[in-house]
């Protein structure tokens, strides 16, 4: 009998296996490292590059000269801090106005990075997917937030207002921490089962929420729309102030970054157009139903803001959120049998548009200088309460009165069910089946339900005279 060798383990004990990763620091801190440091270098590099570029072509030198490379790298620190949305103060005045499309491709970043971190971990876990999930999230978007609070707090300690552009630490802080761990969250929420919280909700409160989203992405939609048509329709202008400003290459590319940085906004300012409040850039406004001219700063974007009295049709323009509503409406009218669901759902979907399309809107404006362009306004508050009027009438009355095609009034649209559902269907009847069986059985066997043969010839009938008579003699005795 051989001795057991190191290698092979006693029976019943735990044997060392080498695919199981040991839990603990080690393995996390590059994950992290990687949240923490990748979107912000990532970040200052492009927006380095970029004014480097830019830098050359005006100047006319090479981009790795060290005078050009040296203003580069200083250009990128407020570069940084516009993209996170922090204000900052250019030669004493204020620049609120920030543009969305820097924020939104950051936004994606951090949340590919943190939820390629929480893969990582995931295949690190080895069979403990489930509580290794539920307590990574949380330092991931926690790691992401801090990192870019700290480093936008450096950012804005390394401007004076010395340098021209001059920025708030604290606010800085606040700012880039609050948006880099809202899409570190985002990007988590997938794996971490975060999505799943929605299916909490009451079935009401899920489509309202859905009808909102329908609702914001329809409007926006429009919005883009109205934007594309007014810039073929005024493609003049816009060519003109390209000629007027940016005659250089170097002016030329940086207004062409310039407005394409700031079109989510415009596109979020043409939906407020379309919904009624409008926009207002200084004293110059513009809604469907009134127009105020006043000066415009000479960037294509503005150009396109109408300064003539609008024409007598501009008012079909309310069309776009009257079909949006009745969109909505028509959409929620097969969810729910009775008239007070639909009717939550249909309050619960404006409520929604109205504050995602508000915030956008608090966004999308802010102070430009101190002169007068200053502000440019995109107004939240009203623009929130015409989406909520918009989507909440003509939803109401398309959601109670409807009848969609293929629904029966009081009767709710069924969805297609789930192999899962099927399966458990098909046991439920063939165990019903089976029980009314074995009840049939037992029925049929139970002897209460069939009448009982006597076997007591006593308690039979009386046979006649003639019966008693017919094969036995008076005295008893068989006959012959």
């Amino acid at each position: 009998m051989s001795a057991p060798t190191s290698q092979s383990p006693r029976r019943g004990g735990r044997g060392t296996r080498a695919d199981v990763a040991p839990p603990g620091p080690p393995g996390w801190l590059p994950v992290l490292a990687r949240v923490a440091l990748l979107p912000p270098l990532t970040l200052y590099g492009v927006a380095v590059v970029l004014a480097g570029v830019i830098a050359a072509l005006a100047s006319g030198t090479t981009p790795g000269g060290e005078p050009g490379l040296g203003q580069a790298l200083a250009v990128g620190i407020p570069l940084w801090l516009v993209a996170h949305l922090v204000p900052l103060q250019v030669t004493g005045v204020p620049l609120g106005m920030l543009p969305l499309a820097p924020a939104l491709l950051l936004a994606v970043l951090v949340a590919a990075v943190a939820r390629g971190a929480v893969t990582r971990l995931e295949r690190r876990a080895d069979g403990r997917t489930a509580g290794l999930l539920h307590g990574v999230g949380v330092p991931v978007v926690a790691t992401a937030a801090a990192a870019h609070a700290v480093i936008g707090v450096l950012a804005a300690a390394l401007l004076t207002p010395e340098t021209v552009v001059d920025a708030s630490p604290g606010l800085a802080g606040v700012v880039c921490g609050l948006l880099a761990g809202l899409a570190a969250t985002a990007g988590v929420a997938r794996p971490c089962g975060l999505l799943a919280l929605p299916r909490r909700l009451p079935a009401w409160a899920r489509q309202g929420l859905q009808g909102g989203l329908l609702a914001t992405t329809a409007l926006l939609t429009a919005g883009a729309g109205l934007l594309l048509a007014a810039l073929l329709a005024d493609v003049g202008a816009v060519r003109g102030v390209l000629a007027d400003i940016a005659p250089e290459a170097g002016s030329g590319a940086g207004l062409t970054l310039l407005t394409l940085a700031y079109l989510p906004n415009a596109v979020v300012a043409a939906a407020a157009w379309l919904v009624g409040p409008g926009v207002s850039i200084g004293a110059a406004s513009a809604t469907p139903t009134a127009i105020t001219s006043g000066l415009l700063p000479p960037v294509p974007l503005a150009a396109l803001l109408p300064q003539s009295p609008p024409p007598t049709w501009a008012g079909l323009a309310f069309a776009v959120p009257l079909a949006v509503g009745s969109i909505v409406g028509w959409r929620l009218a097969p969810t729910a049998g009775d008239a007070p669901t639909r009717a939550r759902s249909t309050v619960t979907a404006a409520l929604a548009a109205a504050v995602l399309l508000g915030f956008a809107a608090s966004l999308s404006g802010g102070r430009l200088g101190a002169g007068p362009f200053d502000p440019v306004e995109v107004p939240a508050l009203p623009v929130a309460l015409a989406v909520l009027g918009w989507v909440l009438v003509p939803g109401l009355v398309v959601a109670l009165l409807a009848v969609p095609l293929g629904t029966a009034p009081g009767r709710t649209r069924r969805r297609p069910a789930t192999k899962v559902e099927k399966t458990e269907k098909f046991d439920k009847t063939a165990k019903t089946e089976t029980a009314e069986k074995a009840d049939t059985t037992a029925t049929t066997e139970t002897p209460e339900d069939t009448p009982e043969e006597d076997d007591d010839p006593g308690d039979g009938p009386e046979p006649s005279s003639g019966e008693a008579t017919e094969g036995v003699r008076p005295g008893g005795e068989p006959r012959g």
